[in-house]
C-alpha cells in the first residue's frame, strides 16, 4: 500500500496550518512503532467477554470499556459527541500483547479512556476492511504502519491520529493532548479529519480509462530489470532491513523467467528459495514458516505462524519442484503440509488462522534454548560440533541466556562437512540425536496458542496450495484433502445466501472481496484437477457475484467491502503478503473467458488490468499478480483441453510440467462448455492445444501435444 501511496498521490495536507497549536508535530514526536449491537449502556462496560475472537477475548479483562466494531457504534458516539479510540490487532501479534499488558491493563489509562472516549477493539483478521481503511490513514499521516494500530477518530469514525505501539507514558501523553485539542480547537480537528478523509479516498480511487492501452512486453522487461537492482544478491529476496517472502513475487518471476528465458531471474529465485527454506524463517523441527525475519539475512524470525503464509509457500515450493526437479523442494512442501495437518487442523478438516509468537509472556520462548539446554541437546556428541552446525556463539545470545538454533544453509553444508571431517551419514546420525533431544525438551513447554477462527479466504489459499502440491507430487491424498476442505467451506461459509469471511461458534463476519476471489480460484483449480464441471460452475457463480456485489461505479475495479460504516471506500490493488483480490478476480475472469469463449469476461479482465498499468509501473515487485496478468497478455496464452475417458490420467501427467501462460482443463465425458464442444470421442482421449478459440490438430501423444506449447518442458 505504501508504494501505491507514493506512486498514485502526492498530497500536502498542510497539517501545520490546519491546527494552529502544532498538533501534528507534538503527536509525531511521541509515535513509537516497532455482530452484536451497541447501546449507550454498553459503552460504559467492557463487552468483549461475549466474543469468540481469541484476540478480543484477550482484552476482556482490561479495565477499559472495550466495544467490538459494529454497525451501530457511530450512532452512539455521535449522540454522545465522544471521540473514539479504535485499537486494531490480532492474537499472534507480539507487540499487541506487550501494549495490552503494559498499557491497556493500566487503571489510570483506563480511566482516561473511559471518561473521554468510546473505545473499540478490532480483530484485524475478523474485520480486514476496518484494518485496511485505518492502516491506509496511518501510512498517509505518518508514513508507517503496523500492529497494534491505534487510531483516534471523530465521533463519525474519521481519523485524526494514528500510531502503532506506544509505551504507557506515550499513550497517556497522546490521549491528554487530544482531549485538550477537542476542548480548545475542535474545528481544527474536524478540518484535519476532512483532509485525511479526502487523501484516503483519493488513494482508493482509480478512475476508469477511456481507452484500453496495448499490453506491452517492454513494460514487464523494463520493470524486472529495475527490480533486479533491488535484489539482495547475497542473502536472496529483495534488499530490506526485515525480510518477508510474499510468495506471489517468486511465482511471477518463475513464470517470467520461463517465458523470456531469463537465467538471471531463475537463478535468483532458486537462490532465494534455497536460503529461506534452510534459514531462520523455517522451523526445521516442527515445520511451518514464520511470518518474517527481523534481520536482512533471514536469521532471526518473528515467531508467529500464519495460515496464509503456509498456504502460499506450499504453492511456491510445489511450482519450484516442477521447475527445478529438486527433491529438496518436494521435502519442504511435504513438511509444510504436515505442519498444517498436525498443528493447525480443525476437527472439520479446515485450518485455523494462526499460531502465536509468544508463550509465557515471552516472544520466541518456545523456539529458543538456554545454555544449559544446549548441553542437554548435544548430549553424547561433541558440543563444539553441535554449536558449529547450528551457528551458536555462546557469547552472543539472541536474548538474555536464550539461543536460537540456525542450521547451516544448504549451500554451506558441503563446506561445513569438509571442515569438520564428517560424511553426510555422520551428519544425519548427529541430527537424529540433536533433534530428538530438542523435541524432548519442548514436550514440557507451554505450547503456542492457536487462533482457532476459520477464515474463508485463507482456507481457500490452502485449497489452492494443496491442488498445486497434488499436481506437482502426484499425491492423491492432497487432492482429496482439498476437495473435503472445499465442501466444508461450501457448506458452512454462506449465511443468508452471502459468503462470509470468518466464523466460530455461530458468530460470523460478512465476506469481503478476498473471500470471493480466493474461493473462486480454489474452485477453478479443483475443476482443473478433477474435470468435475460443478467446480467450474461454482467458480463462475462466485466470480459473477463478486463483480455484482463489489462493483465500483468510478472504476473498473472492485471494492474490498461494502462496509458503509467506514469513513472511506476501499479499492485494494497491491499484491503484498497475500494477493490483491482484484488481481485474482482479473485472473479468474480471464480464465473463465478462455474456457467458455466469452469476450465479455475477457473485456472485463482487460479493463481491470489496464486500469492499474500506470500504478504498477516502476513498482512491479509490489504488484506481482497483476504482472502475471500482463504476462498472460503480452505473450501467447494457451488452452490445453484433455477430453476423453483417460483424461484424468493424461492431465495428471501434463500437470507435472511447469506451464506458465497456460490453462489446462479436462473432461472425461461430453460437455457443453465451449472449449469442449464437439471434441469428445468415446474410444479415444485427445489433447487439444488452443489459442484464441482455435485449436491445433488433436494429439493422443502427450509429448507431441506439448511440443505445441513452447513454454513447457
Amino acid at each position: 500500500m505504501k508504494s501505491l501511496i507514493m506512486n498514485k498521490i502526492n498530497i500536502d495536507f498542510k497539517i501545520y496550518n490546519v491546527i494552529k497549536v502544532n498538533f501534528y508535530i507534538l503527536i509525531l514526536s511521541v509515535i513509537y512503532s516497532c455482530n452484536s449491537g451497541v447501546n449507550i449502556n454498553n459503552v460504559n462496560q467492557n463487552q468483549l467477554n461475549k466474543e469468540t475472537s481469541l484476540y478480543l477475548k484477550q482484552h476482556a479483562e482490561n479495565p477499559i470499556n472495550w466495544q467490538r466494531w459494529s454497525s451501530s457504534i457511530f450512532d452512539i458516539t455521535q449522540e454522545l459527541d465522544k471521540l473514539i479510540v479504535i485499537s486494531i490487532g490480532y492474537s499472534s501479534c507480539h507487540w499487541c500483547h506487550v501494549m495490552e499488558d503494559e498499557t491497556f491493563a493500566n487503571d489510570s489509562i483506563a480511566n482516561l479512556m473511559n471518561e473521554n472516549f468510546v473505545n473499540i477493539k478490532v480483530d484485524r483478521e475478523e474485520n480486514p476492511d476496518v484494518d485496511q481503511a485505518y492502516m491506509t490513514a496511518s501510512q498517509l499521516m505518518t508514513g508507517m504502519g503496523g500492529w497494534p494500530l491505534n487510531v483516534i477518530t471523530l465521533p463519525d469514525g474519521s481519523p485524526i491520529y494514528a500510531g502503532t505501539y506506544h509505551t504507557t507514558s506515550q499513550w497517556d501523553d497522546i490521549l491528554k493532548r487530544i482531549i485538550r485539542l477537542k476542548k480548545d480547537n475542535y474545528d481544527g480537528l474536524k478540518e484535519l479529519a476532512d483532509n485525511v478523509k479526502r487523501g484516503v479516498t483519493d488513494i482508493n480511487t482509480i478512475y476508469k480509462r477511456k481507452e484500453i492501452s496495448d499490453f506491452n512486453p517492454e513494460l514487464l522487461k523494463n520493470n524486472v530489470e529495475s527490480w533486479k537492482g533491488k535484489w539482495d544478491l547475497d542473502n536472496g529476496g529483495d534488499l530490506a532491513q526485515q525480510k518477508f517472502v510474499s510468495p506471489s513475487k517468486y511465482i511471477f518471476l518463475l513464470n517470467y523467467a520461463r517465458i523470456f528465458n531469463d537465467k538471471e531471474v531463475l537463478d535468483h529465485v532458486k537462490k532465494t528459495l534455497d536460503i529461506i527454506s534452510s534459514s531462520g524463517l523455517n522451523d526445521f523441527i516442527e515445520g511451518g514458516f514464520y511470518r518474517y525475519t527481523v534481520d536482512n539475512e533471514w536469521k532471526i524470525p518473528h515467531f508467529e505462524k500464519m495460515l496464509y503464509d503456509q498456504a502460499q509457500m506450499i504453492s511456491l515450493y510445489s511450482l519450484a519442484f516442477k521447475v527445478f526437479k529438486d527433491d529438496y523442494y518436494k521435502d519442504v512442501t511435504l513438511e509444510t503440509i504436515d505442519f498444517l495437518n498436525s498443528k493447525m487442523s480443525s476437527k472439520e478438516g479446515l485450518y485455523y488462522a494462526a499460531m502465536d509468537a509468544d508463550t509465557d509472556g515471552q516472544e520466541g520462548k518456545y523456539y529458543s534454548f538456554s545454555s544449559e539446554e544446549l548441553n542437554i541437546i548435544s548430549k553424547d556428541t561433541e558440543l563444539k560440533t553441535f554449536m558449529s552446525y547450528y551457528n551458536i556463539d555462546i557469547d552472543k545470545p539472541w536474548e538474555k541466556d536464550r539461543y536460537l538454533l540456525l542450521p547451516n544453509k544448504n549451500n554451506q553444508e558441503e563446506d561445513w562437512l569438509k571442515l569438520n571431517n564428517l560424511s553426510h551419514t555422520d551428519l544425519l546420525n548427529l541430527k537424529i540425536i540433536w533433534e530428538s533431544n530438542i523435541i524432548e525438551i519442548k514436550k514440557s513447554r507451554t505450547k503456542p496458542r492457536i487462533d482457532d477462527k476459520i477464515i474463508v479466504s485463507w482456507n481457500s489459499l490452502a485449497i489452492t496450495g494443496l491442488v498445486d502440491a497434488y499436481e506437482a507430487l502426484n499425491n492423491l491424498e492432497y487432492l482429496n484433502k482439498a476437495i473435503n476442505m472445499f465442501e466444508e467451506l461450501k457448506a458452512n461459509s454462506f449465511k443468508r445466501n452471502k459468503l462470509i469471511h470468518t466464523y466460530k461458534e455461530n458468530q460470523f463476519q460478512e465476506g469481503v472481496l478476498e473471500d470471493y476471489a480466493y474461493l473462486a480460484k480454489a474452485s477453478m483449480r479443483l475443476f482443473q484437477a478433477t474435470g468435475d464441471e460443478s467446480y467450474f460452475n461454482f467458480s463462475k457463480k462466485i466470480t459473477d457475484e463478486a463483480v455484482n456485489i463489489f462493483k465500483d461505479d468510478e472504476s473498473d475495479l472492485l471494492r474490498y467491502s461494502n462496509n458503509e460504516e467506514l469513513f472511506t471506500k476501499l479499492i485494494s490493488v497491491d499484491d503484498g503478503v497475500v494477493p490483491s483480490p482484484n488481481s485474482i478476480i482479473a485472473e479468474q475472469l480471464f480464465n473463465i473467458g478462455h474456457v467458455i469463449f466469452d469476450d465479455e469476461y475477457l473485456s472485463l479482465s482487460d479493463n481491470m488490468v489496464n486500469s492499474v498499468q500506470s500504478v504498477i509501473d516502476n513498482n512491479i515487485n509490489s504488484y506481482s499478480v497483476w504482472a502475471n496478468n500482463i504476462l498472460n497478455r503480452v505473450e501467447s496464452f494457451y488452452e490445453i483441453a484433455v477430453i476423453g475417458p483417460e483424461s484424468k490420467l493424461i492431465t495428471d501427467e501434463i500437470t507435472n510440467y511447469f506451464s506458465p501462460n497456460t490453462i489446462i482443463v479436462q473432461s472425461k465425458t461430453e460437455s457443453k462448455l465451449p472449449l469442449f464442444i464437439d471434441r469428445f470421442f468415446e474410444d479415444e482421449t485427445y489433447i487439444y492445444v488452443c489459442q484464441n478459440k482455435t485449436c491445433q490438430r488433436p494429439e493422443t501423444n502427450i509429448s507431441l501435444a506439448l511440443e505445441q506449447v513452447p513454454y513447457i518442458n
